[in-house]
């Protein structure tokens, strides 16, 4: 007995319907795989830059926070801010290039807009094997914006860029340490000592993108189905 042959409107149904299913469902796997993604990427980073620190801090015999203060160069950097990545550039390869591997470390060159504004894409970066980089400059803290696809687009706070902080001693004993995971660290996600709670944190990246990383860590680097952002 022969078998039935499909009619060649049965075939178009049927990948018709097929299509119709996997535009439904793509969009979701892509968004899933961008968040898992981007939550390995920032507990990769995550976990070296913590290593890092204790490993720096046993060889130097001194906390990171006293490894610098930017009041001691503060008048020098405003009368050369080219300075201010000279620094930036000796700090990251004297206590972190020795544990952290990484594929180049590019020196920032100060440039200056017309109107004297700092161009952020002249500060020091660091590339990584996993097409991640992390820029640095000196701030109130040493201040870290860490790109999870590192030059490709968006270049957006909360979605593929998210800031960190190493304390200083400028900014370490002004810093509330009493939220529950910040801990008296050294190295943390931006204004984490400012968010005792989730709720704040979750707050806090909601007025300002620059600020999900705190909520991010409360979450354990995981975006969850009230995360603000479309990555």
């Amino acid at each position: 007995m022969k078998g039935r042959a499909f009619t060649l409107a049965e075939v178009l149904i049927t990948l018709g319907v097929i299509g119709v299913v996997a535009a439904m469902t793509l969009p979701a796997l892509v968004q899933n795989h961008k968040k898992s993604e981007a939550t390995a990427r920032l507990k990769k980073f995550v976990s070296s830059m913590e290593q890092a620190v204790l490993f720096a801090e046993n060889a130097n015999g001194t906390k990171a926070y006293q490894w610098t203060n930017i009041d001691d160069y503060q008048d020098q950097i405003d009368e050369n801010p080219q300075l201010g990545n000279d620094l930036t550039y000796a700090y990251w390869n004297k206590y972190f290039a020795p544990y952290i591997k990484s594929l180049e470390v590019k020196k920032g060159v100060y440039v200056a807009t017309e109107d004297d504004e700092v161009d952020n894409s002249g500060r020091t970066k660091v590339y990584f094997a996993d097409g991640s980089t992390v820029t640095i400059f000196f701030g109130f803290c040493v201040d870290l914006n860490f790109d999870i696809n590192g030059d490709r687009l968006p270049n957006t706070y909360g979605k593929d860029i998210f800031t960190f902080f190493i304390a200083t001693g400028k900014s370490y004993n002004n810093q509330d340490t009493s939220g529950e995971l910040y801990q008296n660290k050294s190295f943390a996600p931006t204004y984490m000592p400012l968010y005792n709670t989730r709720e704040k944190a979750l707050e806090a990246c909601k007025k300002e993108a620059y600020r999900c990383s705190a909520l991010l860590q409360y979450d354990n680097w995981e975006f969850k189905e009230d995360y603000p952002y479309k990555l």
